[in-house]
């Protein structure tokens, strides 16, 4: 395809529909919000059990739950414990692991959600958490009693969404401050899993997260301070594609201005996504996530120097800039 094709292939709705991707974000994180808020409201199916009081309750690397709890005085002669995720009519065991000291019965449980083998995989929705203590009078319940996790400064989140699947485990405690995982699905993104530079050409590859049918897919690079876009067709295969940045047609303005290019995915006639990192703990990828910038040759004595970044949101962007070398 050439230049001129791709720059007239590129109409007016695309415009649009980066508007309603907009939207359609901030409605999903208002729909998240009340989400969590309703939590609080349900009815907990473990309500009337005995409580165990539990001082770590966390989801780490957005896919790893760990479980501290201490049994009440009553619970004697401990044998096997299970960790219970209920949720409705569906129960999902894991096990867990006790220990003894003096009077006092601790149990930890470490749960990897996922769908290999060795992960559990679980709903969306909202899980009460309880606990299955095998002794030798018959087996008891315990529900867990937790407090709301705190709000941690620092350069990483607290509950980052899982990095191959993008859903998030967001641990928290409803109405009676038990503990309860609320599990949402991924958001619409193509995640960058390869950003390579060089100094002949800058190549993208990513892959698709929460992301159903696909029509007619291409990449769409938008000038931030306005003009017109840039389109590149794209093939993928199971998800995954990869594609050349197209330098020599993002080297627009006048020689010496730099032009920042915002990088989106067009799924469909109607729907478009942002590419860039989103799969990680970061709060502020730009401190982190740092590329080089780098000259390539476009033409004769025409040059194009060019740096892709990540905004503090993962969006990524490209900064070209075009200049010509003196005649020799």
């Amino acid at each position: 395809m050439s230049p001129n094709e791709r720059r007239s292939s590129s109409r007016p709705p695309l415009r649009l529909l980066q508007v309603v991707y907009g939207a359609r974000r901030r409605a999903g994180v208002v729909a998240d919000r009340l989400a969590r808020r309703t939590t609080r409201l349900r009815r907990e199916p473990v309500a009337e059990l005995a409580r165990a009081t539990c001082d770590y309750f966390a989801v780490l690397d957005g896919r790893t739950l760990h479980v501290h709890a201490v049994l009440p005085t009553s619970a004697v002669d401990v044998g096997s414990v299970t960790l219970l995720f209920l949720q409705g009519h569906r129960l999902v065991a894991c096990p867990a692991s006790a220990e003894t000291a003096g009077d006092r019965v601790s149990v930890t449980a470490r749960v990897t959600f996922g769908t290999a083998p060795d992960e559990i995989s679980l709903n969306k929705g909202v899980w009460s958490l309880a606990l299955a203590v095998s002794e030798a009078a018959g087996e008891r319940r315990f529900a867990l009693q937790t407090r709301e996790p705190a709000e941690h400064e620092g350069p990483t989140l607290s509950n980052p969404p899982h990095p191959v699947s993008g859903w998030r485990y967001e641990p928290g405690c409803g109405n009676h401050g038990l503990a309860q995982l609320t599990i949402l699905g991924a958001r619409s993104r193509a995640e960058v899993t390869r950003l390579a530079t060089g100094p002949t050409e800058a190549r993208v590859h990513a892959r698709l997260v929460g992301v159903g049918t696909l029509q007619d897919p291409m990449i769409v690079f938008t000038p931030r301070s306005g003009g017109p876009d840039v389109v590149v067709p794209i093939d993928p295969i199971d998800g995954r594609f990869d594609f050349a940045v197209p330098l020599a047609e993002l080297a627009a303005g006048p020689p010496g201005t730099e032009v920042i290019w915002e990088a989106w995915v067009r799924t469909s006639p109607t729907r478009m996504i942002r590419l860039g990192r989103f799969l990680h703990d970061l709060r502020d990828p730009r401190t982190v996530l740092r590329v080089s910038r780098t000259t390539v040759t476009i033409e004769d004595r025409r040059f194009v120097g060019y740096r892709p970044y990540y905004t503090k949101a993962g969006n990524l962007a490209v900064a070209c800039l075009h200049f010509t070398g003196a005649a020799t």
